[in-house]
């Protein structure tokens, strides 16, 4: 974790990261529904790192098309991450 990702907790509460990077649009989807749906409630959200440099994929996919039943909010950090908040049964 660096100084901005500390920066965000005290923002945000807990928070999670998922590296998508390099990965497929396919394998991302996989693991992301995987790491939301086996999210500890401790978190507040998940830091989704996406990148941009060797496409928009992924980051289009997660900030335009992509919805699940905990994301409460989509916050756009930066062009290669975007903040997941998420509401979780306790």
């Amino acid at each position: 974790m660096n100084v901005f990702d500390s920066y965000l907790e005290k923002d945000y509460g807990k928070l999670c990261f998922l590296d998508l990077h390099g990965l497929t649009l396919q394998e991302a989807k996989a693991e992301l529904i995987h790491k939301l749906c086996n999210i500890d409630a401790y978190y507040n959200g998940l830091v989704v790192i996406h990148g941009y440099h060797k496409g928009r994929v992924l980051k289009d996919y997660i900030r335009k098309e992509f919805s699940h039943k905990t994301v409460v909010k989509k916050i756009n950090l930066d062009a290669s991450r975007t903040l997941l908040l998420v509401k979780l049964e306790k």
